[in-house]
């Protein structure tokens, strides 16, 4: 099985859009939490780890989809 095989994209995808949903959520808390004056540190914190964990997802996203177009470039120049 090829390390950068579309299932493994379509992981990163379903990774990406669980975070994402998990960090537009806890954006959400951490705006009432500040509009209504109660601690919103651990709220705000949280989604810094999430938005940076997205931030990752997405850059690894980019890498082994350049990847996988580059080796299925390769394989098809090999074909010829």
């Amino acid at each position: 099985m090829n390390f950068l095989s579309p299932s493994r994209q379509e992981a990163i995808d379903i990774a990406i859009g669980i975070l994402g949903f998990f960090a537009l959520a806890f954006f959400v808390i951490t705006v009432v939490a500040e509009l209504t004056g109660t601690a919103a540190l651990g709220w705000a914190l949280t989604l810094l780890v999430l938005v940076l964990l997205l931030a990752g997802l997405l850059r690894l996203r980019t890498r082994v989809a350049r990847q996988l177009r580059d080796d299925e470039a390769a394989s098809a120049e090999l074909r010829e």
